[in-house]
């Protein structure tokens, strides 16, 4: 069963997590595995609530629920076991049964962020159904999708709110930039970080971005609009794409473990099929620290387009009730330019 384990944390450590910072670890004892979360390896402003961190776990849970089935394992799952331990996520307890087809473990492999535009071919009504399958079984959370080329186009907006406030806010400017893998061998050596080859840039855009991780010459560069440029170019990526969608939620720490466990689910589904898929957090999260949790980090100017931002998405969504946890969107990429490393499992 060792082995068997070894794989199956393989797996789950394929899960995506915010800059690639993998924030678990494990312990594992007989036919038993217990899921731990580092919370302070994720973005501390983004994260808030630690909801960052539930997302990644949940994601992680489903690939190692889809892994233990493929190898032939029955599995008892507990989340949040002690309530005096918030950091102990999960503990999941192997029995050994017959080895069932999981379409998706292949897919585990090979899932990967794309950042490029997407072509704009609508999907079909079996792709949108198969990039759903299984999602909405999880739980009770909301899923919607838009596909209308001029909606698309407001949201692509609406999320690259996300690039004018982290570059312009001089806390959030740092962490964006120290947690950027500049190099292929940094990347190989370290394994977490966002590799710098994943964002997509252009050469020219590449070396702006050397540029821009000065804040002194970046805080000169905003003076001139150098940020609303930045989030204008990328609107217009992100609008490029077959459908973008969100996954509804209520105000519940422990929904996010299973908001992860949806979006994987979706993520490996749009995998399988060969799409592409992009994950955006950013203005949902900040959205999220100012409504609740207090908004000291920001400017009165970014809160207020941070509220618009949100606000235009959430119309557009028809969200009456509960919050947005996060959007994708989804659509023939290609193959993307790299892939961000695994750090193996890290078992204590």
């Amino acid at each position: 069963m060792s082995e068997d384990i070894q794989k199956i944390l393989e797996a789950g450590c394929r899960a995506p997590s915010g800059s690639n910072s993998q924030p678990w670890r494990f312990m594992v004892k007989d036919n038993q595995i217990s899921i731990f979360a580092l919370p302070e390896k994720d973005h501390p402003i983004l994260n808030f609530r630690h909801r960052g961190t539930w997302v990644a776990h949940g994601a992680l849970l489903e690939n190692i629920l889809i892994t233990s089935s493929h190898l032939g394992y029955k599995t008892d799952v507990k989340l949040f076991p002690d309530k005096d331990y918030p950091k102990f996520i999960a503990k999941i307890t192997l029995e050994k049964t017959s080895p069932k087809n999981e379409p998706l473990y292949s897919a585990i492999w090979s899932r990967a962020i794309n950042r490029k535009p997407y072509k704009n071919t609508p999907l079909t009504i079996k792709q949108k159904e198969n990039l759903l399958n299984g999602a909405n079984e999880i739980a009770d959370n909301e899923i919607k999708i838009i596909e209308d080329p001029n909606y698309l186009k407001t949201l692509g907006w609406a999320v690259s709110v996300n690039e004018i406030v982290m570059l312009e806010n001089k806390a959030l400017h740092k962490l964006f930039f120290d947690e950027i893998v500049w190099t292929k061998e940094e990347e190989e050596k370290k394994k977490v970080g966002m590799y710098l080859k994943t964002l997509e840039l252009k050469p020219p855009q590449k070396f702006g971005l050397r540029i821009a991780s000065s804040w002194p010459i970046m805080n000169i560069l905003n003076k001139a609009g150098m940020a609303r440029i930045i989030a204008k170019q990328n609107a217009d990526i992100y609008s490029q794409c077959a459908l973008m969608g969100v996954i509804l939620v209520k105000d519940r720490d422990e929904d996010f473990i299973t908001v992860g466990r949806m979006i994987e689910r979706i993520w490996l589904n749009a995998t399988a099929m060969g799409l592409s898929l992009h994950l955006i957090t950013g203005i949902f999260f900040f959205w999220q620290r100012i409504m609740l949790g207090g908004a000291k980090e920001f400017s009165e100017e970014h809160i207020k387009i941070l509220k618009k931002a949100y606000d235009t998405t959430a119309e557009i969504f028809d969200v009456k009730q509960n919050m947005i946890a996060l959007l994708f969107r989804v659509g023939d990429g290609g193959e993307p330019s790299a892939r961000s490393s695994r750090l193996p499992p890290i078992i204590v």
